[in-house]
């Protein structure tokens, strides 16, 4: 799949086995590589805070149709269980997955 300098990138953090993200950014492939912080103050919603789970997993996708919801063809990167809470460390995240 050809990915282009204006395809949208979302970064995200969801718990570990769950689909709707804690908190996201969305940000366009001439931005990569970059470092990424999501805290609270990139929450989904109020009722939803990454401070509120113990582990989440980091997704990153290249979105051809820019929408959310995967599609086939995407480009996908995941680190499952990390630690919400001493997480100092950055983390490096490859998107090198095709998305069936």
């Amino acid at each position: 799949s050809l990915v282009t300098p204006d395809m949208t990138v979302f970064i995200y953090a969801r718990p570990v086995g769950g689909r709707m993200p804690l908190a996201a950014k969305r940000l366009t492939v001439a931005d990569l590589p970059l470092t990424v912080v999501l805290d609270d103050s990139t929450a989904m919603s109020p009722q939803a805070k990454l401070s509120g789970a113990e582990t989440v997993e980091l997704v990153a996708r290249i979105s051809a149709s820019g929408q959310p919801t995967p599609q086939p063809g995407d480009l996908s990167g995941i680190i499952s269980s990390v630690a919400v809470h001493g997480q100092v460390d950055i983390l490096e995240l490859s998107i090198d997955h095709v998305v069936e």
